[in-house]
């Protein structure tokens, strides 16, 4: 998203007349204003015909857009509430002041916290730091001991996982798990509505069992749907309003303003990582490309050198995978070469670095290894392969080791050590180690 102010298009005459900048009339709005500007709000009071001829502008410019939905709810019912969001923010803006403020007041304190969630998202890349920045502004707005957000799982579709969370027990949820349509969540993820619960043990959906595992006790749960461009990524929960009464209709009017563009700063940054592993990653296994290996052998030999640690380099060749091919076609070559890369993932250990160099090769850094440490973890791996079978056919490995400081200093003597050594088990008879010292 590029930078710049953000345009809201509203026909409010109160907005309007207050000459607040970015607050745009219906009539005035042209395409020429997106041309400096990082996003369009769209007011949800407007006409269909105006809301569908800005939103086709949008579209025809590639232009983010939102839609804002002002609240409408009569001031004097606001009142009667003491909507505890306008209290939380009346020192923001009077601090003097212990009546609840106007209704231009609070579209102005709601427009604002949705502008900050847009502009500080949309720099944000990782979708960690997102859900974080859009949760804890919510939580300005509307207090209550505990919230956390909850995505589905690539790797597992029926599955809800803690992305974050904030609260006494938040640092127990992130290896809890929460099934598709199960519990409160569960239920607004299935059924794309927003939810508000004020006696959740009551409430036959509950699930009492991560209260259980967290020794926490829910009193009641405001709970959201994150969707983006039609799509659920999962779901935003807030747990025991600070307020006695629990949340309120108001509350949820406020978070479902807030989650829409929040939806799409998250999905953006999960986009944006998928991007980023795209370009380290190899398209078939899975594990990292010869062009990512490259470079962190170079990060990993500069950091040996400075901590003056040992460094091996294991190159891995597969032994009878044309067999393979041949007989059974490049669809079970592909998924063999998915198993292999599986097994040597399994491996190593989560410090090492394990990824393809091309073809039926492979390459694994062990960082703080010695030679006697990588004979281990390539006799485990070299085992493994031997005892892998493809219907009748079966294959080995040819590993050739070479360790920093033992054999080399640089990259390059490394590799080329590596690779020698693993071609000369390959020439003398193949499903062996040979370690560049014994050349």
């Amino acid at each position: 998203m590029k930078h710049g102010p953000i345009l809201l298009v509203t026909d409010s005459k109160y907005l309007l007349a207050k000459n607040i900048t970015g607050v745009l009339s219906s009539a005035e709005f042209s395409p020429h204003h997106l041309t400096t500007s990082s996003a369009t709000l769209i007011d949800m009071r407007l006409s269909d015909e105006k809301r569908e001829e800005i939103q086709a502008i949008c579209l025809g410019h590639c232009h983010p857009f939102f839609s804002y939905a002002l609240p409408t709810r009569p001031l004097d019912e606001l009142r009667r509430e003491q909507h505890e969001v306008t209290l939380n923010f009346l020192h923001f803006h009077n601090e003097a002041e212990k009546v609840p403020p106007s209704q231009e007041t609070i579209d102005k304190i709601h427009l604002k916290t949705l502008i900050d969630i847009i502009t500080t998202t949309n720099s944000l890349l990782q979708p960690e730091d997102v859900m974080q920045t859009v949760m804890t502004r919510i939580h300005e707005l509307i207090t209550c001991e505990a919230w956390s957000v909850l995505i589905l799982d690539e790797n597992q579709p029926d599955t809800l996982r803690f992305a974050a969370a904030s609260g006494p027990t938040s640092d127990q949820l992130r290896d809890q798990h929460i099934q598709f349509g199960k519990g409160i969540a569960g239920w607004v993820a299935k059924h794309r509505q927003p939810l508000i619960v004020n006696q959740a043990q009551e409430d036959p959906r509950f699930l009492n069992q991560i209260d259980k595992d967290t020794n926490f006790r829910t009193r009641n749960i405001l709970c959201a749907p994150l969707i983006s461009r039609g799509r659920t990524l999962g779901v935003i929960e807030m747990l025991n309003r600070d307020d006695n009464d629990g949340f309120t209709e108001n509350d949820l009017e406020l978070v479902q303003i807030l989650v829409n563009p929040a939806a799409v700063a998250i999905e953006n940054a999960f986009l944006f990582q998928k991007a980023q592993t795209l370009t380290i990653q190899d398209d078939l296994t899975k594990l990292y490309n010869s062009r990512h290996l490259n470079q962190c052998l170079s990060t990993e030999i500069k950091r040996a050198r400075r901590l003056n640690r040992p460094l091996s380099l294991v190159f891995l060749d597969l032994d009878g995978f044309k067999a393979v091919n041949d007989k059974f076609g490049h669809l079970q070559g592909s998924q063999s070469l998915i198993d292999i890369a599986k097994i040597i993932n399994e491996c190593a250990r989560d410090t090492d670095i394990a990824g393809r160099w091309g073809g039926d090769e492979f390459m694994l850094i062990l960082p703080t290894t010695d030679t006697e440490g990588a004979v281990i973890v390539s006799e485990r791996i070299r085992d493994r392969i031997e005892k892998y079978r493809v219907h009748d056919l079966s294959m080995s490995a040819s590993i050739g080791i070479a360790s920093f400081p033992n054999h080399g200093h640089h990259k390059e003597e490394l590799m080329q050590l590596a690779d020698k050594a693993m071609y000369r088990v390959k020439e003398s008879g193949k499903n062996g180690i040979l370690v560049a010292g014994d050349l």
